[in-house]
């Protein structure tokens, strides 16, 4: 095989190297990943467990209080992680609740009592529920 024979090849494979990578880029973009806006439901978040939280007071402790309620046929089991931002400092705090059935009644509903440092403030809640 000749030098002019080999150069031809390489031209070959490179302008075909070329037109794949140049067919990548016409190629339409892979759809970005989608974070479901709030309320909506997810694996982890299911559309019938409702979230309530507020500032409470006690005397003279405060308290953030999360409440959820189940509104499915299901148990469920919620992991809660908050974390709770005031004047006087930042707490966090976490647990899990599990929640009877809707036909359970009281025991489909739960709150967490979180103490904080001031009856006000910005609370950060998430939540990871499982029915089962």
């Amino acid at each position: 095989m000749s030098f002019a024979s080999l150069s031809g090849v390489a031209a070959l494979v490179l302008c075909t190297g070329l037109a794949s990578a140049a067919a990548a880029e016409d190629a339409p973009p892979a759809a970005p990943a989608q974070n479901p806006a709030a309320g909506e439901a997810t694996p982890e978040q299911p559309k019938c467990i409702e979230e309530t939280g507020d500032f409470a007071t006690h005397g003279k402790k405060y308290v953030y209080v999360i409440g959820l309620a189940n509104s499915c046929e299901k148990r469920a089991k919620c992991k809660i992680y908050a974390n709770v931002t005031g004047a006087r400092g930042t707490v966090l705090g976490q647990t899990t609740m599990l929640l009877g059935p809707k036909s359970s009644g009281a025991a489909a509903k739960k709150t967490y009592e979180m103490k904080v440092k001031t009856a006000g403030g910005t609370a950060q809640v998430s939540r990871e529920c499982q029915l089962y």
